[in-house]
């Protein structure tokens, strides 16, 4: 795919909120704001990240989502979900993949350790976590899926995490995911230890973020933050 050189563009999505339960590690916090992003590229658009759904039971008791269209948040960008020609899930918790059923024909990326994470218990909700094999594409650390698009292996946050490298006309621009949670800690090159997989991945989110780090994009977006980092 692509050969074109116009270059692409990212675009942020508002999906939704949730209440944090006050079990959860971030719970002083009350709520906890979902951003998934689109890039408009000459092959056609990119999601990433598709925010959660809405309807089931126990989600909707633990975490009140309200929940944004991914469609209706294209359509208010100007752009339509029938140009969809991939869905990338930087990881499979039910807050990022909750409506990838909107895209039903299209491939959706994955790296083959988060997949194998998400057939746990209590990882995440598995219907909306499931992705057939027919549309099941797993990614290669680094590779392209379209000219100036690529993918990242940053485990930490969970094991098989990834975010995405995109050149815009801006320059590079990355997002991040959840590989850190907020933009003030990726500015500091400190992840929240809370927001790891579990201790035993501190030290390998330190190194996905570093990385990232290294590359010195010009922008770099959060799923959970609106602010955008700008390199100065």
């Amino acid at each position: 795919m692509g050969s074109s050189t116009t270059p692409a563009t990212v675009h942020q999505l508002h999906l939704g909120h949730v209440v944090l339960p006050a079990s959860h590690p971030r719970s002083d916090e009350v709520t906890c704001e979902i951003y998934g992003y689109v890039i408009e590229h000459p092959d056609g658009l990119i999601v990433v990240d598709t925010g959660p759904r809405s309807g089931h039971a126990v989600i909707d008791e633990l975490y009140a989502p309200q929940v944004a269209s991914i469609v209706d948040a294209l359509n208010s960008a100007g752009l339509e979900e029938r140009e969809v020609m991939a869905v990338v899930n930087t990881h499979l918790h039910f807050d990022h993949c909750g409506q990838n059923n909107a895209f039903a024909n299209a491939p959706i990326w994955v790296t083959a350790a988060e997949y194998e994470a998400s057939l746990a218990e209590f990882y995440t909700v598995p219907d909306w976590a499931e992705i057939t094999e027919s549309q099941r594409r797993i990614s290669q650390d680094g590779e392209s899926i379209t000219d100036g698009v690529r993918l990242l292996h940053t485990p930490g946050h969970t094991p098989g995490h990834q975010s995405v490298a995109v050149d815009t006309a801006n320059g590079l621009e990355l997002i991040v995911g959840q590989a850190c949670y907020s933009c003030a800690e990726y500015e500091a090159a400190a992840p929240a230890e809370v927001d790891m997989h579990d201790a035993t991945w501190v030290e390998a989110g330190l190194d996905s973020l570093n990385r990232l780090r290294a590359l010195h994009p010009r922008l770099a977006h959060f799923s959970h933050d609106a602010a955008t980092h700008r390199r100065r």
